[in-house]
């Protein structure tokens, strides 16, 4: 600052006033109403971790793979793995059969798989930060 200038500091994030558009407010308020974002949230969890998501890519790839070869992707213990695809198959997103001593699992549904290639289209034009 020069000359004892001083600069004020311009908030672009908030507004500079208070006005209330109370026609948009009451109509989503009312659109809230009876929602359940429960499952949501949970789809949240099943995204916040980088392994689970990893998981969910490999199995949108290749359909179907074994506990094995979805460790071997995350390079972690099959022990590890096997607590991930629990957690998504608890939550309804991968299913699983076994097939002699071979446990297989799967997207639990077509949407899981869209959603996947959704999100990552999203995440291209994005500018995130960790």
């Amino acid at each position: 600052m020069t000359g004892g200038e001083k600069m004020k500091e311009i908030n672009l994030d908030m507004c500079q006033t208070t006005i209330v558009h109370e026609g948009k407010v009451n109509d989503v308020r009312t659109q809230l109403q009876g929602k359940d974002f429960a499952d949501l949230l949970v789809l949240s969890k099943c995204l916040g971790d980088a392994s689970r998501v990893q998981l969910l890519y490999a199995l949108a790839t290749y359909k179907e793979m074994c506990v094995c070869d979805l460790a071997a992707v995350l390079n972690a213990s099959m022990a590890t793995t096997s607590h991930h695809l629990r957690f998504l198959k608890k939550n309804g997103l991968t299913k699983s059969y076994k097939e002699g001593k071979m446990v297989y699992y799967s997207l639990a549904n077509p949407e899981v798989s869209a959603a996947i290639g959704s999100l990552l289209k999203v995440t291209e034009g994005l500018q995130l930060i960790s």
